[in-house]
C-alpha cells in the first residue's frame, strides 16, 4: 500500500485536489450578468467597500511569489507583509472598479472610508458589529457595507484536507475493527499507522494542489447598516486561466504572482458581476426593511420577489 502511494503520489494528489477545486468551482455562480436597466443617480445606493481580509495562513513568500534569491528571515518577513497588503488592496480595487463599471452604485470616498475604519477600529475581513454598521451609516451615509475575505490564495487551507484525512482514517480503522471483532488494540494500532502514512499524503496533496492550480477563492457579503442584516453573499473561485495567461508576456507567465493575480482578477470580476446582477437600489433596500413587503434575492437569476 505504501509503495503504491509512493509511485503514484503526485498523480493521485493532483487528481484529488483537481476534483476538490472543481467541486468548489461547481458550487459558485458562474453566469453572465444580464443587461440592466439604467438606474437614476438618486436611486443608486452609497456603497462602502471595507478593507479585504485574507483568511488563509501564508507564512512563506514563496507561496505567493516567485523568489529567485535567498532572503534573510527579516527581509522575507518584510516582503511577505508588503505582498499580503498589496493583495488586499488589489482585491478591493478590482471589486470597486468592477462595480463602478456597472453604473449601479455610488461610492463613499476612500478617504472617508479610511477615516471611519480607523475610528471604528475595523479589521480587514472582519464583519462589523451591528453598532459599528450603524456608526458607518451615521458617519458616511452608507446604504450597503461590503465585507470580503480571500479564502484561498495559492494555498489550500487545512479545513479542506483535514476532513478527508479524518474520513480516510475512520474508514480504514472501522474496517479493521469489523474484521477483528472491534479489538481495541488492533484498531488503535491501525489508527496510528494510518495517521503516520495519511498525514503526509493529504498534506502533500494540498501543497501540490496549490502549486499546480494556483487557486484563488474569495467570499464577499453585503450588509444593510440600518439593521445589520446580510442582504447578499457570494463566493467565487478561479484556477489556472490559460486563456488569460496567453495575453501576458511569455517571460512573465511562469511567475506565481502573475498567475495568482490573474485568478484574483477573475474572482473579483465575478463577485462584482454577481452584486451588480442582484439589482439593488435604494427603493429595494427600503422595501426589504418593510415587514409587510419582504424582498428575497435569488443570486443565480438576479431576481427579487
Amino acid at each position: 500500500m505504501v509503495g503504491y502511494r509512493t509511485r503514484w503520489y503526485q498523480s493521485v494528489c493532483l487528481i484529488v485536489y483537481g476534483c476538490l477545486l472543481c467541486g468548489i468551482l461547481g458550487g459558485c455562480a458562474w453566469f453572465q450578468a444580464r443587461p440592466q436597466q439604467e438606474i437614476p443617480l438618486e436611486e443608486r445606493p452609497y456603497v462602502v467597500v471595507l478593507p479585504i481580509g485574507i483568511e488563509v495562513e501564508i507564512t512563506s513568500l514563496s507561496y505567493i511569489k516567485s523568489v529567485e534569491e535567498d532572503l534573510s528571515p527579516e527581509d522575507e518577513a518584510r516582503q511577505l507583509t508588503e505582498a499580503l497588503q498589496e493583495i488586499r488592496m488589489e482585491a478591493r480595487r478590482l471589486l470597486q472598479s468592477r462595480l463602478t463599471a456597472g453604473q449601479r452604485f455610488r461610492f463613499v470616498p476612500d478617504e472617508q472610508v479610511a477615516t471611519a475604519v480607523t475610528q471604528l477600529e475595523l479589521k480587514p475581513g472582519v464583519v462589523p458589529t451591528t453598532g459599528q454598521l450603524a456608526d458607518l451609516r451615521a458617519q458616511v451615509g452608507a446604504d450597503l457595507v461590503i465585507v470580503g475575505n480571500v479564502l484561498d490564495y495559492g494555498k489550500i487551507r487545512w479545513q479542506y484536507w483535514v476532513p478527508g484525512l479524518v474520513v480516510s482514517m475512520l474508514t480504514e480503522t472501522l474496517i479493521v475493527g469489523a474484521a477483528t471483532g472491534f479489538n481495541p488494540a488492533l484498531m488503535a494500532a491501525t489508527a496510528a499507522s494510518e495517521l503516520l502514512t495519511d498525514v503526509p499524503f493529504w498534506w502533500g496533496g494540498a501543497y501540490i494542489g496549490g502549486w499546480a492550480f494556483r487557486p484563488v477563492r474569495v467570499e464577499t457579503s453585503a450588509f444593510d447598516p440600518l439593521d445589520g442584516a446580510v442582504v447578499w453573499d457570494e463566493t467565487e473561485a478561479a484556477v489556472y486561466l490559460w486563456g488569460r495567461l496567453k495575453e501576458v508576456l511569455e517571460e512573465e507567465r511562469k511567475k506565481k504572482e502573475v498567475q495568482l493575480g490573474l485568478n484574483l482578477k477573475k474572482a473579483m470580476e465575478d463577485i462584482g458581476d454577481s452584486l451588480i446582477d442582484a439589482g439593488f437600489t435604494k427603493s429595494v433596500l427600503r422595501n426589504r426593511r418593510s415587514p409587510d413587503q419582504p424582498i428575497v434575492i435569488n443570486r443565480s437569476l438576479g431576481l427579487f420577489w
